[in-house]
């Protein structure tokens, strides 16, 4: 399983605990700065040859309008549509297999249930 890169924005409280529990080794991006763009994050994720979690749609306009490289994988918490009193069990149920299918797509976690679309293959 590779390992994780947690953006600034992902909830400390309920989402990454969860992702720590499944991946010890994964990290945060807080020493790199609030003011950093997301294309450094999403390059720094490449670098590091990490998965990003993320709670900022803005990485999928990165990598499907714009043609940014992707990371091994991205996956994306929709927080905002689950109260903070239900996120550690939404999370905890939802996000083992959300990281099984993270290596080469695009996960969406949604109050519900995780989908994935497959990144786009550049020529």
């Amino acid at each position: 399983m590779k390992s994780l890169l947690l953006d600034m924005c992902v909830d400390r409280r309920h989402v990454a605990p969860a992702f720590l529990a499944l991946a010890p080794a994964a990290f945060t991006t807080d020493w790199i700065g609030a003011n950093a763009a997301d294309a450094e994050i999403l390059d720094l994720a490449c670098t590091l040859d990490r998965i990003l979690v993320t709670e900022d749609a803005d990485f999928g306009d990165l990598i499907y309008r714009d043609g940014l490289r992707p990371p091994p994988g991205v996956i994306l918490v929709m927080t905002p549509f689950v109260h903070k009193t239900e996120r550690a069990d939404w999370i905890g149920r939802l996000a083992p297999p959300s990281l099984e299918a993270a290596l080469g797509n695009f996960v969406v976690i949604g109050p519900t249930r995780y989908r994935y679309r497959p990144f786009p293959v550049f020529l």
